[in-house]
């Protein structure tokens, strides 16, 4: 399947939310209000904005349900800091969201890099979890040899992006993003290229840095997986090795890439429907 169109999708218009003095970010909400069905926060990828990652999927999710996504830290219009782009930073950037908005507890959608910062949030903060769905995801993703080349050269693209002027990165952020976007249409680069180029290559090397097989069957709370069987990028061995390490109540399989999230693919939201409500299902046993 290619990408041709941006999909049309019925959002609600984001609005710029202050994160106390973490700084602001964009938030879409669907305000959609029920006494039964338990909110989803959805945490968006590495490289991608919020409406990128899950735009072709909130009106699937929202049916009846409140749906909240946000630009995480250096992504699209997400908060701008000079610090260390850290993990933890973003899982604590989450909670603060659910905080502006006066939500006591989530299920918690995690993709790709978004699964990372979702497994991080629920062991600190498994009170503010009703479960977890994640997608296109792993434990760890620095294992082979060429992984730590990539990764090694990430970290010192970070340190060396630091030192340039801001026009300079700019300037580099459009080279990288022309070449790594080649195949896409050009809404998708002119999306890639809304990142703060530090911070896009310091998420990067800190993907490289995680790591949790040691602590991810800790997580307590109930847990569905979305695995995308073709991956190429998070292979998919090691998504199901998550899903075994956690727990999972569910694991849904498509015969998909790692950038499915993108290609309107009516089969991404409904796998995360799917995994949306086993974990509600679960939830409400506890």
């Amino acid at each position: 399947m290619t990408v041709t169109a941006r999909v049309a999708a019925s959002l609600p218009a984001p609005r710029s939310v202050t994160l106390g003095d973490r700084g602001t970010t964009a938030v879409w909400d669907t305000q959609t209000t029920s006494t039964t069905r338990t909110p989803v926060l959805l945490l968006h990828g590495w490289n991608v904005d919020a409406r990128l990652n899950f735009e072709s999927t909130v009106p699937a999710l929202s049916d009846g349900r409140r749906v909240v996504m946000f630009d995480q830290h250096g992504h699209g219009k997400g908060v701008r800091t000079d610090s260390v782009f850290e993990l933890e930073r973003c899982a604590d950037d989450a909670i603060a969201v659910l905080d502006a908005l006066d939500i006591d507890d989530a299920i918690i959608v995690g993709y790709s890099l978004g699964g990372a910062v979702a497994q991080l949030m629920a062991r600190a903060r498994p009170d503010r979890c009703t479960g977890l769905v994640l997608a296109a995801t792993a434990d760890r993703y620095l294992e082979t040899r060429w992984e730590r080349t990539q990764f090694s050269v990430l970290d010192t693209g970070a340190r060396n992006m630091r030192r340039l002027p801001t026009r300079a990165q700019k300037m580099a952020l459009r080279r990288i993003s022309a070449v790594a976007c080649r195949r896409y249409p050009p809404w998708v680069l002119d999306t890639v290229r809304t990142a703060d180029p530090v911070a896009l290559l310091e998420a990067g090397a800190a993907l490289g840095r995680f790591d949790s097989t040691s602590w991810a069957q800790t997580i307590s709370r109930p847990s569905a997986m979305v695995v995308t069987a073709e991956d190429t990028v998070v292979p998919p061995h090691r998504q199901r090795r998550l899903a075994d390490l956690i727990d999972a109540a569910d694991v849904v399989e498509i015969d998909a890439d790692h950038d499915v999230p993108i290609r309107n693919d009516p089969r991404f939201a409904d796998a995360l429907v799917a995994a949306v409500a086993v974990v509600e299902e679960h939830a409400s046993r506890t």
